[in-house]
């Protein structure tokens, strides 16, 4: 299914590229989610505040995400991704400059910027990837992509939360993505020919898929935007429930690479469904292991790994699914029902939190997980 004739050398550089630049992207949303997060909980924000302002950013990308293979087409690929990084470190000197009701609005313009550089980048490495190293392909991506966003906290708790450096930082980090770009002009693929966006036919052709990246979303966001908040609720410091947000992500990072092997040598969809049961495991093992701190920190390492593999195998599942024709389309609307879990996850976790304290948060990862299992179950049973 991919759509663009390389060869393997160029491939090799086209994907090097794309994926590189995803460690830019990673350090600088790294960095300013925990940063917003315990700057809001300095202010006396609720959890659910924090949450709704979280939510802006998925928001957004399910009110743009629709349109975005059209502007891709009308503008092509590099020039839609330098539009979007320039909008989205444009808006990070403004965090600093206004108070948290702002935020709002300014969240929601980084979404939109957000959702054009990460469709049109997801779209590049699936149609330059091939069925045969395409799990692979998206556990580099997913690697390098968490490795920018595991950095992120680790500099903000090294930093401080006062002053514009670490705005600055991230801003920096955002900008990293331009670097490689000039040297694979010739080497995007051109997306001048992908068909609009078909909403009932994408989710006729996976609807599973789909729905395995609602339940990814909701789960990984709300875990997040409040991991940190729930080190706070348990007695932490502010650097040390940091760190746990750090040790949650360094799973994302390093245990994709096993999971794209994995995922090359055996069905993929039954991989995803495995996952998900680590992860329904993870959200029961959480509230025991809480007041701990090894056990509570490998638990965390784990537990990220599954949340974000979730996400990598369904993106290696698109690729297969969909004709190269379509991958834009299918691209976005991955991407906006990703977000449309991503934007229900911090609500209902902050919720969650304000009315049952802080094991709220994996209460809901819970449920979400176990509701994913169930629709699997009911699905087989009706066929049979």
């Amino acid at each position: 299914m991919t759509a663009v004739t390389l060869s393997d050398r160029d491939r090799y550089w086209s994907l090097a590229a794309i994926i590189a630049g995803g460690f830019g992207t990673g350090m600088g949303v790294g960095s300013v989610l925990p940063l917003l997060t315990l700057l809001m909980e300095r202010e006396g924000a609720s959890p659910l505040f924090i949450g709704l302002n979280a939510a802006m950013f998925p928001l957004a990308v399910l009110c743009f995400g629709a349109f975005v293979p059209r502007v891709a087409r009308a503008l092509g690929t590099l020039p839609a991704i330098y539009l979007s990084i320039a909008v989205f470190a444009s808006v990070i000197p403004l965090y600093w400059a206004t108070d948290i009701w702002v935020w709002f609005p300014l969240r929601f313009v980084a979404g939109c910027a957000g959702a054009l550089y990460w469709i049109v980048s997801e779209t590049w490495i699936n149609l330059v990837a091939t069925d045969r190293n395409r799990g692979r392909v998206t556990a580099i991506y997913a690697t390098v992509l968490t490795a920018g966003f595991t950095l992120g906290p680790l500099i903000i708790s090294a930093v401080g939360i006062d002053g514009f450096a670490p705005f600055g930082i991230a801003l920096a980090a955002s900008l990293v993505v331009l670097l490689p770009m000039p040297f694979v002009r010739r080497l995007a693929p051109d997306l001048s020919k992908q068909a609009p966006m078909r909403l009932r036919r994408a989710l006729a052709m996976a609807p599973l898929i789909m729905l395995a990246v609602v339940a990814g979303g909701c789960i990984d966001m709300a875990i997040i935007a409040l991991l940190p908040i729930y080190g706070l609720q348990g007695g932490l410091d502010w650097r040390s429930a940091t760190m746990l947000l750090s040790i949650f992500t360094a799973g994302h990072m390093v245990l994709q690479l096993p999971l794209g092997w994995i995922a090359d040598h055996v069905d993929r969809f039954r991989l995803l469904i495995c996952l998900m049961g680590l992860t329904l495991a993870g959200a029961i093992l959480l509230p025991m292991l809480s007041d701990t701190r090894w056990p509570l920190w490998i638990l965390l390492f784990f537990w990220g790994g599954m949340v974000f593999g979730l996400y990598t195998i369904a993106l290696a599942l698109l690729g297969e699914r969909f004709p190269a024709g379509e991958l834009a389309a299918a691209n976005a609307l991955f991407v906006m029902v990703y977000e449309a879990g991503s934007l229900a996850g911090p609500v209902l976790a902050g919720g969650a939190m304000d009315v049952m304290g802080r094991q709220g948060m994996p209460l809901v990862a819970g449920i979400v997980a176990a509701a994913f299992l169930g629709a699997i179950a009911v699905r087989r049973i009706r066929q049979g």
